[in-house]
């Protein structure tokens, strides 16, 4: 080959390489976030339920339905309950919590006296105090629907109602103020008694200096840490 045909070869430009990868080749990604997680939550197998040992005599209880999203990964519903007068108080759901994690926080959301119950038991004290709290024109706290609670636990008429909780105290509405219910809220209260049940058809009890033992678990949400924020589309 002459110098000029080698010379010619050498300046013709090389073809660049293509590194695209082929539409083929692609895979779509997709992440979940927590309320994609709570939202599919009855595909999970429930894991367990506790209630507060003594709640019957308390008459207000936590009930905590856990799920097992994977060996080691645990969501959960946690509800406060008052089973005389308002229904749910508090509730939330947190997904991907560890299950060493969640067993350590189990005493807390049970007020240090957590005892392990029924998926039966658990749906009828939440759903039966949700009803008996309605017919007196008290809803659920906003919670209960905003951080999907509902998906949490299975659907009202899943389990049959065997354990014959009774709601109310002595046969009617029983309202003992909590330690951050001012004068409006307890008022509020009376007066929507007052009209649903009618008077005489209630007994109600006003904590003095905002303190009442029976209600100390409305402190119970301020005081456990979790690592995952609050749920978000």
């Amino acid at each position: 080959m002459s110098k000029k045909a080698k010379k010619d070869k050498k300046s013709r430009p090389q073809p660049k390489p293509n590194w695209q990868i082929p539409n083929s080749m692609i895979r779509k990604i997709t992440l979940y976030g927590p309320r994609y997680y709570l939202q599919h939550a009855r595909e999970y197998p429930i894991l367990g339920c506790w209630i507060m040992a003594g709640w019957f005599e308390a008459g207000i209880t936590s009930v905590v339905v856990a799920r097992e999203m994977a060996p080691d990964k645990v969501l959960f519903a946690h509800c406060i309950v008052d089973l005389t007068c308002l229904g749910v108080k508090v509730a939330h759901a947190r997904t991907d919590i560890s299950l060493s994690q969640f067993m350590r926080t189990l005493p807390e959301l049970c007020n240090q006296r957590p005892e392990k119950c029924s998926p039966e038991l658990a749906h009828e004290v939440i759903y039966g105090a949700i009803e008996y709290a309605e017919r007196y024109g008290f809803n659920p706290h906003p919670d209960f629907k905003i951080q999907l609670v509902d998906l949490v636990l299975d659907p009202p008429d899943a389990h049959p109602r065997v354990d014959n909780v009774a709601f109310g105290k002595d046969g009617k509405p029983f309202y003992v103020s909590g330690p951050y219910d001012d004068d409006r809220k307890s008022q509020s209260v009376i007066n929507t008694l007052m009209r649903t049940a009618g008077q005489g058809n209630f007994d109600y009890i006003l904590a003095m200096d905002g303190t009442s033992d029976l209600l100390t678990l409305d402190d119970l949400d301020d005081d456990i840490d979790f690592d995952d924020d609050v749920i978000s589309d």
